[in-house]
């Protein structure tokens, strides 16, 4: 069963962080959380040389003092939940203070929003939250613009993408805790690839890989959830071929998913920079 002794929700006061921030503030509430909603002040523009491009100062204070009004008004929205909440301001590199908090005060979950630009591809690329995602050391909720904090955080229609490896088991592991909670349904995903269009030996026979790729996937979603998991848990497997991204977003919108629940890899040294 999922226990989360402590959540922290990064915001900039934007409207998908506003959205962020009542998701944090209900999955706090529900498992009888804490809540630290964090403020990053980037670091102010250094003037350019010889002062061709001016930095009027008056402008930054104003918006740090509006920052510190906005945070107070999120903490107070909170404990009105009835959610034990505490605020903070740091400035610096958005990322690298965030992930510093997390490891300051364990944090069971990070929710933070995203201003994502449409497919899994470039929901997180390039920006603060794939980061985040890549080297958190908890969970991450990752809370699109379209998401609807209403609907509540007692997710039913849960969706997995795996792909066999140790992130994707551990997604698993955590997805059914969410169903748990609400004697849910899940769905695991595999997607497989396109054929590639020629490889080491020439080109591959399409309906071979095709065929090869089907029976390998469908072993793995097999063995991802123990029979007897099984049997208080509904779940659905399915195998789905093409691109990666576009597969997800299309099994999530057909199975109308309250949430999708990934491993992420790739921890290697660039992704570990700061």
């Amino acid at each position: 069963m999922l226990t989360l002794s402590r959540v922290l929700c990064p915001t900039d006061f934007s409207e998908v962080s506003t959205k962020a921030e009542a998701y944090a503030t209900a999955l706090a509430e529900h498992y009888g959380a804490s809540l630290h909603l964090l403020h990053v002040d980037p670091p102010m523009p250094i003037m350019a040389p010889y002062g061709e491009i001016p930095v009027d100062v008056r402008l930054f204070e104003e918006q740090r003092e509006q920052a510190l009004a906005d945070l107070a008004a999120a903490g107070d929205r909170a404990r009105a939940a009835g959610v034990d909440t505490t605020t903070s301001v740091r400035g610096g590199h958005p990322a690298r203070e965030i992930l510093a908090v997390i490891e300051e005060q364990t944090a069971d979950l990070l929710v933070l929003g995203t201003h994502g630009r449409g497919g899994v591809e470039h929901l997180l690329l390039g920006s603060v939250a794939e980061k985040l995602v890549r080297r958190a050391t908890c969970p991450v909720m990752v809370v699109p613009p379209a998401a609807n904090p209403e609907t509540g955080v007692l997710f039913s229609r849960i969706l997995c993408p795996i792909d066999g490896s140790a992130a994707s088991a551990d997604a698993v592991a955590f997805a059914l805790s969410l169903a748990r909670e609400t004697d849910g349904e899940l769905t695991l995903l595999y997607v497989v690839e396109p054929v590639p269009a020629s490889g080491e030996f020439g080109a591959l026979n399409t309906e071979e890989y095709r065929r090869l790729g089907e029976t390998h996937a469908q072993s793995v979603l097999t063995a991802a959830v123990l029979p007897e998991t099984r049997e208080w848990c509904r779940v659905h497997e399915h195998v789905a071929f093409g691109k990666p991204s576009e597969r997800i977003l299309d099994t999530a919108r057909t199975g109308q998913a309250d949430v999708i629940v990934m491993g992420v890899r790739g921890r290697g040294a660039i992704d570990l920079m700061a």
